[in-house]
């Protein structure tokens, strides 16, 4: 939690994010407040079926165009592979996982040596880290806002890429999340995508 005040913080002028309140910590976990972001979420906008393409495609523009001299914040996919290994080693996996929509991976530690075989060179760009349907608001002039940002950081831009396009493909259809690549005006990278879905479905 301190972790996602802090970049919050860094954001405040760069991104439209929460304002923090208050932070404390004690024997019991940590802990923050924030004033809350105008609008909706876009879930709100896809259970009314109203079309989330374009407000994805700006969020993760505004995202990416965060300028990132002096980021101090990793989410890198080895960064994001060390935390996993913790999860796994001491029993904090998520309960519900799909591994059968990946050939060959029939346990937990199966996907864990395949991202580590699989791991690709990043273009470093700062991220949301997991900018769904329930992260992302919009305002009535269709203004993004952003909450969640305990994974934001430094990490290639095709995680939240990946995050986006798995979203639309899940909760609209594929043929819009076929779209979405297509708007992102460069050369697909499945095997990124890829990566990016395998290395979240644990958490």
């Amino acid at each position: 939690m301190l972790r996602e005040a802090h970049v919050l913080n860094w954001l405040a002028g760069r991104l439209h994010v929460p304002e923090v309140v208050l932070t404390a910590e004690n024997a019991g976990g940590e802990y923050m407040i924030t004033r809350c972001v105008p609008g909706e979420p876009l879930s709100a906008r896809i259970e009314a079926r109203q079309p989330v393409l374009e407000l994805f495609i700006k969020a993760l523009r505004q995202v990416q165009a965060v300028p990132v001299t002096n980021c101090p914040f990793d989410a890198s996919a080895s960064f994001r592979l060390r935390e996993l290994e913790y999860l796994l080693a001491n029993g904090l996996i998520a309960e519900e996982y799909d591994l059968n929509q990946w050939p060959g991976l029939d346990t937990p530690q199966d996907l864990l040596a395949r991202l580590h075989g699989t791991l690709p060179c990043e273009e470093l760009v700062f991220v949301h880290g997991d900018p769904g349907d329930s992260n992302v608001f919009v305002d009535a002039r269709d203004e993004p806002y952003f909450i969640d940002l305990g994974r934001g950081g430094l990490a290639d831009r095709w995680m939240d890429v990946a995050f986006v396009h798995r979203n639309l493909r899940e909760e609209v259809s594929k043929g819009v999340a076929a779209e979405f690549l297509d708007a992102l005006g460069q050369l697909d990278a499945p095997a990124k995508r890829e990566f990016f879905e395998q290395l979240d479905e644990l958490f």
